[in-house]
C-alpha cells in the first residue's frame, strides 16, 4: 500500500468517498440523529421563550388592573392573582418572580402565615439571586409577627451570616436586636448593642438611610446612657490615689 503522505488530494477524495458508501448508513443516522436534537433543541427553546413570555404577561396583568389577560380572573385580590400565576409557571423567571410578589402582598396585608408559606417557596424554587435575601427576611418577618420568635431569630441571623452585602442585612440586624431585647439578659443586651451600633453606622453611611437606620439609633440611645452610667457608677465608687492619700489620718505627736 502506498504511504498515505504520498497520496494525491484526488486519491484522499476517492478513499473518503469510498468510506462514505462503506458507511453511508451510519453517516445517514448520524446526520438524521444532529438534525432531530437541533430540532428538539430549538422547539424547546421556542417553547420555554413562549412560556415565559405568557407568564410575563399574566403576572403584569395581576398587578396592573388596567390590562386585560385573556383567560385571566379581575375579580381576586392582587395576592391571589399572583400566586395562581407561580403555581401555573414554577419554572419561569416570571412565575418566580410573581410568588416572591405575592409573598410580599400577603404579608403587607397583615396575612403573615400565607406570607411566610410564599416566601418558602419562593426560596424552595431559586438557588440564589438578588431577590434571595429579601424573601428569607421576609420570612423572618412573617415568623416574627406570628411570635415564633426561635424561628425569626435563625433567620435574621442567617441574613448577617450569609448576606453580608445585602441591604437587608442592616434591617436583620434592628429586628434580631427587638427580639433580644424584649427578654434581656446581660450576654443579649450587649449583642443587642452591637448589632445596633453596626446598623446605626451603616445607615449614617449612606448607605440605607430612613426608617431602620432612625430606629436604630433610637433602640440604641438607652443603651449607650445604661453604659454610661454604669461606668460613672463604677468610677464614683474607686478612690483617687492621692484622694486616699489625703484622707489618711495624721499621727498626733508623741507626748514623751
Amino acid at each position: 500500500m502506498e504511504p498515505l503522505e504520498n497520496t494525491t488530494e484526488e486519491d484522499k477524495l476517492t478513499l473518503f468517498m469510498e468510506w462514505l458508501l462503506a458507511n453511508r448508513l451510519q453517516v445517514g443516522l448520524g446526520i438524521v440523529i444532529a438534525l432531530g436534537a437541533g430540532t428538539i433543541f430549538y422547539q424547546n427553546k421556542v417553547q420555554a421563550m413562549e412560556k415565559e413570555e405568557e407568564a410575563a404577561e399574566e403576572v403584569w396583568g395581576a398587578i396592573s388592573p388596567d390590562v386585560q389577560v385573556d383567560g385571566m380572573s379581575t375579580n381576586l385580590p392582587v395576592a391571589i392573582l399572583l400566586n395562581e400565576v407561580a403555581k401555573k409557571h414554577p419554572k419561569t423567571a416570571a412565575g418566580k418572580n410573581a410568588q416572591y410578589l405575592a409573598a410580599s402582598e400577603f404579608f403587607d396585608q397583615g396575612k403573615y402565615t400565607e406570607a411566610a408559606t410564599a416566601f418558602k417557596l419562593y426560596i424552595g424554587l431559586t438557588s440564589g439571586g438578588p431577590l434571595t435575601a429579601g424573601a428569607r427576611f421576609g420570612l423572618a418577618a412573617s415568623q416574627d409577627a406570628l411570635g415564633e420568635k426561635e424561628k425569626a431569630q435563625k433567620g435574621y441571623e442567617q441574613i448577617i451570616s450569609q448576606h453580608a452585602n445585602a441591604p437587608e442585612v442592616l434591617q436583620a440586624r434592628v429586628a434580631l436586636a427587638k427580639i433580644l431585647l424584649a427578654n434581656p439578659t446581660p450576654d443579649g443586651t450587649e449583642k443587642a448593642r452591637t448589632l445596633l451600633l453596626a446598623a446605626s453606622q451603616e445607615s449614617q453611611s449612606g448607605r440605607i438611610p430612613g426608617f431602620w437606620g432612625r430606629e436604630a439609633q433610637r433602640m440604641l440611645a438607652p443603651l449607650e446612657t445604661e453604659e454610661e452610667e454604669g461606668n460613672d457608677s463604677g468610677d464614683s465608687g474607686k478612690e483617687k490615689p492621692q484622694e486616699a492619700e489625703e484622707k489618711k489620718p495624721t499621727a498626733e505627736p508623741s507626748s514623751e
